[in-house]
């Protein structure tokens, strides 16, 4: 029986092999400009562009079907839905049935959508779309004062967020919005769209598949977006922004959005609870997905993707390619002891460093000479790359006598980095070349170059935005006196600064 009741919910909205059977239309509108006075939005129209391309890949919504309208007026939109109004009734006289889905992105106010200077009120676009003759209608609108359109006052308990599950052929009509009554909707830079615009189209391409049946629905986009929503917006200096809904439908199941098969390609995030998953791939696309605790399954476009893994222990990173009908897992991706370490405030990957201290060289009284040191690092991977230049000077009396000693020289070094606690050491080996100068008080000067090898070391620690510690080196020094070349111990310490764009 149960066998049976599955085969005979085809006929609805809610299921997979409905989505072939139903006759699907959209009407996108994206517009940057509203009433005199107010200040151009930046990402408006591409929101539309980016739901309206999602939905053609995901939702099974024809190229045909979708009226995707960009800076137009309220005059072209009512075009649109009567047009669309009258396929939608061809559509039912053949049999099929209906789902229409209208989306705004742009200005409003207490009043209505804004289109520039003119307006599309609250009351006539709830009567468009209630009226309209398809079994299951839906209107998302990104603006601020969008709760009006859903007669929501003040704040949604987000994870509490649940709708009704009907009992028959789904149909009815749901009203989205952004923003609850008084609150602005927000875009992001960082993100290149408004907050629910991205999360929903993230949404859409498998975050919100809560159950994991490969399929997005209505209630799943929404309860993502809305949770995404107020945490994304908590921080920014507009507070938090809670979407809103008015959902009056019946049926089995929901309205399905997105089928995930449809992708052009897939790529698993695997269960990873507490990390996050930053994805930027072609067509602007950029999926900011937190891991749970069962694998995600992300429907993309096909291209070139960078990955970033962010947790608590630090960061990670890879690049790969998702070719048309790829089905793939991510890649391992975990923090090196670096990474980690740098999240716990650790040196950028570039650093440059400024310091002093005292250096030794293989020459009879010659005691300890002042060094001013300063160098650049550089992360390769889970090594560190360190050049470093040395400036010494010192008067010596040696057996009466008397010279002044002079030197240059560089050092270029590879490291190994570890943690202890709030210090980070660095070790590892370098060698170098210097040039030496002994101007004799009466007499002549003497010039010559010398190698160095040998281990080096720097401890760090975090001061406010530098970073403050010790680097020494010690090695044997290669170089001739008296004309014969002889290998001795040498040696320096120094206080260094470490400065650069840190976390």
């Amino acid at each position: 029986m149960k066998r049976l009741a599955a085969l005979a919910a085809c006929g609805a909205l809610a299921l997979p092999c409905a989505a072939g059977a139903a006759a699907r239309f959209a009407i996108v509108v994206g517009n940057n400009h509203g009433a005199a006075g107010r200040a151009r939005l930046w990402f408006a129209e591409k929101d539309a562009e980016r739901f309206a391309q999602a939905l053609r890949e995901l939702g099974d919504f024809s190229p045909d079907r979708i009226v995707l309208l960009q800076g137009s007026t309220p005059s072209a939109v009512q075009e649109a839905l009567a047009a669309t109004e009258a396929r939608i009734a061809s559509a039912r006289a053949a049999g099929e049935r209906a789902l229409l889905v209208v989306y705004f992105s742009g200005h409003a106010g207490p009043h209505g959508l804004e289109l520039g200077d003119q307006r599309i009120g609250y009351d006539d676009l709830r009567k468009s779309v209630s009226s309209s003759a398809a079994e299951a209608k839906v209107a998302i609108v990104d603006a601020c004062e969008a709760g009006t359109l859903t007669q929501v006052k003040g704040a949604l308990a987000v994870p509490a967020l649940d709708f009704p599950l009907p009992e028959d052929a789904v149909q009815g009509t749901a009203f989205l919005a952004s923003t609850a009554v008084g609150e602005s909707a927000q875009e992001s830079q960082a993100i290149g769209g408004s907050f629910f615009t991205h999360h929903l189209e993230v949404a859409l391409r498998g975050a919100g598949d809560m159950d994991g049946d490969g399929q997005v629905t209505l209630a799943e986009a929404f309860r993502y977006t809305a949770s995404r929503t107020v945490a994304g917006t908590a921080a920014t200096e507009a507070g938090a922004q809670h979407p809103t809904y008015d959902f009056k439908m019946s049926g089995r199941g929901d309205v399905v959005l997105a089928d995930l098969r449809r992708a052009e390609a897939s790529l698993r995030i695997p269960a990873d609870q507490g990390a996050t998953y930053l994805l930027r791939g072609p067509r602007e696309l950029l999926a900011e997905v937190p891991a749970s605790a069962t694998p995600i399954m992300m429907a993309l476009p096909s291209g070139h993707y960078a990955v970033e893994r962010r947790s608590d222990l630090g960061r990670a990173t890879a690049q790969l390619d998702l070719m048309r009908g790829d089905v793939r897992d991510m890649p391992p991706l975990r923090p090196t002891r670096y990474e980690m370490a740098r999240a716990k405030g650790g040196p950028a990957p570039t650093l440059a460093f400024l310091g002093g201290g005292i250096a030794t060289y293989p020459l009879a009284h010659f005691g300890v000479a002042p060094v001013v040191r300063a160098g650049v690092r550089q992360e390769l991977g889970q090594m560190v790359a360190r050049l470093r230049v040395d400036l010494a000077r010192r008067d010596v009396l040696d057996q009466g006598l008397q010279y002044s000693f002079s030197r240059i020289g560089g050092a270029m070094g590879l490291l190994t980095p570890v943690w202890f606690g709030p210090v980070m050491i660095e070790a590892g080996g370098e060698v170098g070349y210097g040039w030496s100068w002994q101007d004799i008080a009466g007499g002549p000067s003497r010039s010559g170059g010398d190698l160095f090898a040998g281990p080096t070391a720097t401890a760090t620690t975090r001061l406010g935005p530098v970073r403050i510690g010790l680097d020494g080196s010690f090695g044997a020094q290669l170089f001739k006196v008296n004309g014969e070349s002889t290998l001795r111990p040498q040696g320096s310490l120094g206080l260094v600064l470490l400065f650069g764009v840190g976390r």
